[in-house]
């Protein structure tokens, strides 16, 4: 039992220190290919009263209230669900490079810096997603940042594809003129 005891301890006193001395820092990034220049997708991006359309994070249950202007540099929202809730600040809105926001998660002091760059490349762009931050929580922080690529890496792609639906859906004249 001593036995039991002393090697729990030891693997509690492992975990402690491996939290305190790795890195708390993390980044995420995805990117999709979408058949229009940015001055097409650009819209979907800057105006938060249409990331409903592609946005993986928001849905029936999430409750989101934007801000007025709530496109472009300032432009704001806050949200409330299960997990307590956030804001989102758009900080830089520039249709050919792509858009800047912070995020703020609960009451959390912490801001993470997240951003939507365009790369075109011909008649399409590439549009990165990206998101970094530090996870200052004492010992787990260290953990949540090297799982947030998982944690949060698939609903990026999942958005991603999305815009890039929405993006390049025909218009009703498009289609008619096809």
């Amino acid at each position: 039992m001593k036995s039991l005891l002393k090697l729990l301890l030891l693997v509690l006193l492992i975990v402690v220190v491996a939290g305190v001395v790795l890195p708390d820092q993390f980044e995420v990034r995805r990117s999709v290919r979408i058949d229009a220049p940015p001055g097409q997708i650009h819209p979907y991006l800057e105006d938060l009263t249409l990331w409903p359309l592609w946005n993986p994070f928001q849905s029936s249950e999430v409750q989101v209230v934007v801000s007025r202007p709530s496109a472009g540099s300032g432009a704001h929202q806050r949200w409330r669900d299960k997990n307590g809730g956030g804001e989102l600040w758009i900080t830089l809105s520039d249709p050919k490079e792509g858009i800047s926001y912070d995020l703020r998660f609960g009451d959390s002091p912490d801001r993470f810096q997240a951003d939507f760059l365009y790369r075109p490349q011909g008649r399409q762009t590439v549009v990165v997603w990206e998101m970094s931050g530090e996870m200052q929580i004492p010992v787990i922080g260290a953990y949540l940042a090297m799982m947030a690529d998982v944690m949060i890496g698939e609903q990026f792609q999942l958005g991603l594809e999305r815009l890039k639906r929405v993006v390049e859906q025909p218009t009703s004249e498009e289609s008619e003129r096809s």
